[in-house]
Parts: C-alpha cells; structure tokens; sequence
C-alpha cells in the first residue's frame, strides 16, 4: 500500500470555490484505478486544507499523476493561485479496525 498526503493552503475568500470543487472532484477520483480510501479535512482557522488517500500500491499513484484527473485539480489550482505540496509514502503499518 501506498499513501500520499495533498497540503493546499485556502484563503477565505476563495474556500467556498475550492469545497463546490472538490464535492465534484472526489467521486471521480474514488473511481480512479488503486484508489482505496480518501479522507479530507480543512481547518478553515488556520486557512489550510489536507487530502490523504490510501493506494493499493505506488504504480497506482504514478498512473494518476499522469492522468487527466490531476491535470484538470492542478488546472484548478493554479487558477485560483493556490499553494499546494504533494507527497507519497509507503504505508509501513495498517491497524485492521473491527
């Protein structure tokens, strides 16, 4: 498995444009081939906003950064001058959960 962790700094003004995207965004990208699991969460006091996703492994990851899905959330991106970092793991331990 493979985890990879989106960090997007969101101004307040532009939070409301950001969200009405991702509520699109998300259900096309859960479809996406390895896609496991995808948590978000924003902290609107602090102004930032992460994603983490759980892959089934790091060539499912790679296939999505070349895809047209990334390109249109980068596209998105850069069109409201946003500040984002991208990073990916190996996932070392998984707690199975009842």
């Amino acid at each position: 498995m493979y985890i990879t962790i989106t960090k997007s700094q969101v101004p307040p003004d532009k939070l409301e444009k950001v969200e009405s995207f991702l509520k699109e965004f998300f259900p096309r990208f859960q479809k996406q081939p390895g896609v496991i699991s995808i948590y978000h969460y924003a902290r609107v006091e602090f102004g930032d906003e992460s994603t983490i996703v759980i892959w089934e492994d790091q060539e499912s990851v790679k296939a999505y950064r070349e895809s047209e899905l990334i390109k249109e959330a980068l596209a998105f991106e850069e069109s409201l001058g946003l500040k984002s970092s991208r990073e990916g793991y190996p996932l070392i331990y998984r707690a199975q959960v009842r």
